[in-house]
């Protein structure tokens, strides 16, 4: 480029002789010092226009490449040309999602006049001297640099549309002197190079507007379903609103902060008329009018407001309610496409995903996918009939408002479910809440962090098998604790006394597991975590509060954490990292990115401790556990898993007037090569009656019999390894070995257990042919007021004993709802 045919060159030309006669004006004055420092001020100056200007230099050939492109869109000769789609693949080849970068025709300088509102919109809000300056409109400059100053902050911008075009195609990350001199240099190179109209369209084109959304044609269909071109003053306000930080002021996130932005917008373009492209188009009195339209808008997209538990105000709305299909042609799996579609746009450009067809092989089962959505849907709905029938009976009881406080909960009411293979990492089912909706989806399954109960119980048993503080067959006492002023409580009256570990964990005893954690030591307990979920032993400092309460579930962890954890027993204590994609290639079969499946993976706990954990919660499932699975004769048992519920606090004064209930239910199930965990509860911690085992176990239960009988299951739950241990029949009864005498009775025969070598199961001393023996354990005696674990399931996935509320009470955790959105709709 000739810089000397440029403003901005003639403009540094004219700069360099006035300081040239400031300078001498003050060395004449003998004003040395401030002469001096006049100079180094100009010596810096001229050093970050310098630095900046050989950065400009490197990446003017790249945006050069990118401003023609983007004027190959919106020029009046389009080629119409129809980017290809990218379609994901389930592991067995399935189309179930198939998405375009943009499918549809940008906005040119021919049709400019038919998008007169929004243009309107963004030049009385962004630029209103954008067809008079030459890239930088200093009038704006000096107002925010006052009003910076006045307020302390960077509050304001006076950035151009020009300016605003110049950091887009740049992209050059944070904020700071340098970037922004760089992004001048190219602001200039915009406006010598482009027409007016040409810089507009390309603006309306780049600009992001949140949710994934890159202009404005794609962000007036993601929140509006319509054209850019149809969009009233009103929605256009909005999308302009959310121009200068669309993270915090986009409707779907915030939608409070976006509706005071809307109007501010509104009464910029009341204030220049002038800017509307079309005069005789602007709608009559249209200043005096924009509150009843406001509240025609609000109607129009069901905008309602309410408050919180706090006092605060609380919003929900219609709007952006099918924007998150807006760009799948197929989406037969919305939370998991939705995470492969960021991924895909993270890793690929606008070209490649415009040009290129590209095909993405993914982990995911389509029919594990179809009965985990199933399960879930049927185990919600049954949580939700409890919830009316409740809900009815306060009805008629007269007592009215908690009759309302249960009808508010009832349609909030939610779940999630992950499945994955432990040895690979595969996942493959996902299902991230009950609703499929196509507004913004909050994927409970990866990101809702929750307390897990007493399912984190399996990994204190796994470190103390590990310390060999224990074994499965080891006698513990069920007692009172009170270990530093700690004495946590068990979720039935009393205590049992002594026991085996194996009927503590089948049992869920609380104190058992405190014990244990005590012994471990929290700090090793933390350390272990950290590593099996991959993230800094800082982090998990500061998520996993230090005290004794961890081990009953105080932590709060994502339902794929969670599934982390048991993959890695599953997997011999080896690091599991969760997989969604296996290749990226195009439709000639070119590949572009891979990934291998978990191998060579970190040992991190020994895998004879895992296999102990395994075939421990195995009991959990047994007759002496708290989910009982009705079994044919002879049949291998070949389950394993962890029920967890946490209980709602009693607390007259909450939002939820004391209503009884849980407030999260969880079930980690274990079968042949399969970890699959399933949470069900409210995003905002409302109580429902349930427990694990009623409620979660059952959904993971009809999923892995849909599973088992259609598709098939392995028939080694515990696979092999190389280890110090050995393999013995051992009776659950009392963890004594099974020997091969006539009067040796038992009634729970556990086969094929593992133990460390050295450190095996006892002989019983004695047998007894009919009476149980004294350490075997009984289900307690239960009341109404009791808390219960305890149900049982029929081989047909039917429950057939009731279940009452379980549970570990914990203190309540601080739910982060702001990304939760409750405008979903029914499948």
């Amino acid at each position: 480029m000739n810089y000397k045919n440029n403003s901005f060159y003639l403009i540094l030309e004219v700069l360099y002789g006035h300081l040239t006669d400031l300078l001498r004006f003050l060395w004449q004055k003998k004003n040395q010092v401030l002469a001096i420092g006049f100079i180094v001020g100009v010596f810096l100056s001229f050093f970050f226009l310098g630095g900046a200007y050989v950065v400009w230099s490197g990446e003017e050939t790249r945006v050069h490449k990118s401003l023609e492109k983007y004027r190959s869109e919106v020029s009046n000769f389009y080629d119409s040309f129809q980017p290809k789609s990218v379609k994901i693949l389930d592991r067995s080849g399935k189309v179930m999602g198939e998405f375009y970068r943009r499918n549809f025709r940008p906005i040119r300088t021919d049709n400019l006049a038919k998008h007169n509102v929004i243009v309107w919109a963004v030049l009385s809000s962004e630029d209103r001297e954008f067809f008079s300056h030459s890239g930088l409109n200093y009038t704006a400059i000096m107002r925010a640099v006052v009003t910076n100053l006045v307020q302390f902050r960077l509050s304001q911008g006076g950035s151009t549309i020009s300016q605003q075009l110049a950091k887009l195609t740049l992209n050059l990350g944070k904020r700071n002197l340098f970037n922004k001199l760089t992004e001048l240099y190219c602001t200039f190179y915009i406006e010598s190079h482009y027409s007016k109209e040409e810089i507009l369209a390309m603006y309306l084109n780049q600009i992001f507007l949140g949710e994934g959304n890159t202009g404005v044609e794609e962000a007036a269909r993601y929140y509006f379903r319509k054209p850019a071109s149809e969009l009233s003053p009103e929605e256009a306000a909005l999308l302009v609103g959310i121009i200068p930080a669309p993270s915090v002021y986009n409707p779907v996130r915030n939608l409070g902060i976006a509706l005071s932005r809307q109007k501010r917008v509104l009464y910029d373009m009341a204030r220049n008329p002038e800017l509307h492209p079309s005069q005789k188009d602007i709608p009559v009195k249209f200043s005096d009018s924009i509150e009843v339209n406001l509240k025609r808008f609000r109607t129009i997209y069901k905008v309602k407001e309410s408050k919180d538990e706090d006092g605060n105000p609380k919003y929900s709305s219609e709007i952006g309610k099918y924007g998150a299909d807006k760009d799948f042609r197929v989406n037969l799996a919305p939370d998991f496409n939705s995470e492969i579609r960021r991924f895909i746009l993270e890793k690929f450009s606008n070209e490649d995903l415009e040009e290129r067809g590209l095909l993405v092989y993914t982990t995911l089962d389509l029919e594990k996918q179809r009965f985990a959505e199933d399960a879930l849907r049927i185990g919600v709905d049954s949580v939700r009939s409890d919830l009316s029938k409740q809900e009815s009976e306060y009805q008629k009881k007269g007592k009215g408002d908690l009759a309302e406080v249960t009808r508010s909960i009832l349609p909030q009411l939610s779940g999630s479910m992950i499945s994955l293979d432990p040895e690979t990492g595969d996942v493959e089912a996902m299902v991230g809440g009950y609703k499929i909706s196509n507004v913004f989806r909050f994927n409970r399954a990866e990101e809702a962090k929750r307390q897990p109960g007493s399912t984190i119980k399996a990994l204190v048993y796994a470190l103390a098998f590990e310390k060999r503080i224990v074994n499965p067959s080891s006698k513990i006492k069920d007692e009172k604790l009170d270990i530093s002023g700690y004495s946590p409580k068990n979720w039935y009256k009393g205590y049992k006394g002594e026991i085996t570990v194996r009927q503590a964990l089948a049992q869920s005893v609380n104190t058992v597991s405190v014990k244990l954690l005590h012994e471990v030591g929290i700090s090793y307990f933390i350390q272990k975590l950290s590593a099996i979920l991959s993230i800094p032993e800082e982090e998990a400092e500061q998520r996993f509060q230090r005290n004794l309460s961890l081990a009953l579930g105080s932590g709060e962890l994502s339902p794929m954490e969670l599934s982390v954890i048991y993959a890695t027993l599953m997997n011999g204590g080896r690091r599991v990292t969760p997989r969604k994609i296996i290749k990226i290639t195009d439709m000639d079969g070119n590949e572009f990115y891979n990934t291998v499946p978990n191998e060579a993976a970190e040992q991190i706990l020994d895998p004879v401790a895992c296999a102990m954990a395994i075939n421990t919660l195995q009991s959990v499932l047994t007759e002496e556990g708290t989910m009982t699975l009705k079994r044919k004769e002879g049949e291998p048992f070949l389950y394993a898993g962890k029920t967890g519920t946490v209980q709602s606090p009693k607390l007259k004064s909450s939002k939820w007037k004391g209503i009884k209930g849980v407030r999260d239910v969880w079930f980690a199930g274990l079968t042949p090569r399969n970890v699959t965990v399933v949470w069900v509860g409210h995003d905002e911690g409302a109580p429902f009656p349930g427990s694990g085992s009623g409620v979660s176990g059952g959904i993971w239960y009809r999923y892995i019999q849909n599973v088992k009988s259609k598709l098939g299951m392995g028939n080694q739950l515990v696979p092999s390894f190389v280890g110090d241990f050995v393999k013995v029949d051992v009776c659950a009864d009392d963890g004594t070995l099974i020997e091969n005498h006539p009067d040796y009775v038992c009634k729970v025969p556990l086969f094929a257990q593992y133990y460390y070598i050295g450190d095996l199961p006892p002989k019983r001393n004695g047998f007894n042919k009919s009476d149980p023996q004294p350490n075997m354990i009984t289900q307690p005696n239960l009341t109404e007021e009791d808390d219960s674990e305890i149900s049982t399931y029929e081989t047909d996935g039917s429950k057939v004993q009731p279940t009452a509320v379980d549970s570990v009470e914990l203190e309540p955790p601080l739910i982060d709802n702001r990304r939760v959105r409750y405008n979903e709709e029914t499948p």
